[in-house]
């Protein structure tokens, strides 16, 4: 009964609401599907997958909402939800944008390069992806700066990929930021 429903609000979708959900869905599955076995092939899929996936949510949001102003009936939770994805959409596109370019990056991007355990598990480096999860939170007082970082990679070696975390932090009484773990 509930999965009839579903299926029937589906088929009242536009193609461009559909398409982007099955898009997401089947890039999802895959990125999921290619670490479970160790398939070394587009392992972004799972990042681009729930990106693709969040558009055909607000897609269907729309559409939810057009219905149910047609219908004069409230639409104040289709709207939050549309606000609250296109925060997500946002803050994922700045932190792609700007984390690259601060000092934590290059030094969580160095460790990972030049770290024997990984380089002996995964082979020669050919590629790192940022991806934008984790985040950076930093102080600035009268003791200084000081703070922690949570830096994000897809790993790609010879041998095989990686999904590693690598925290860094910067304590009141150091003067540079240092990796302290790096975990996948």
């Amino acid at each position: 009964m509930v999965v009839a429903k579903i299926l029937e609000r589906f088929k009242q979708l536009g193609k461009f609401t559909k398409t982007f959900i099955i898009l997401g869905l089947v890039l999802i599955l895959y990125g999921y599907t290619c670490r479970l076995l160790g398939i070394y092939f587009f392992w972004e899929s799972k990042l681009i997958g729930w990106t693709i996936l969040l558009f055909g949510i607000i897609g269907f949001l729309v559409h939810n909402k057009k219905e149910k102003t047609n219908n004069n009936k409230r639409t104040i939770f289709e709207k939050v939800a549309i606000g609250i994805i296109s925060l997500i959409l946002l803050v994922e596109t700045i932190m792609l944008l700007v984390i690259p370019r601060l000092h934590i990056y290059s030094i969580a991007e160095n460790y990972v390069k030049n770290d024997n355990k990984i380089g002996n598990e995964i082979g020669t480096i050919k590629e790192l992806t940022f991806l934008p999860k984790g985040g950076i939170q930093t102080t600035v007082d009268t003791n200084g700066e000081y703070g922690v970082a949570e830096i994000n990679f897809i790993v790609k070696g010879n041998k095989k990929y990686k999904d590693i975390t690598v925290f860094v932090v910067k304590y009141i009484d150091s003067t540079e930021w240092k990796v302290v773990d790096a975990k996948n």
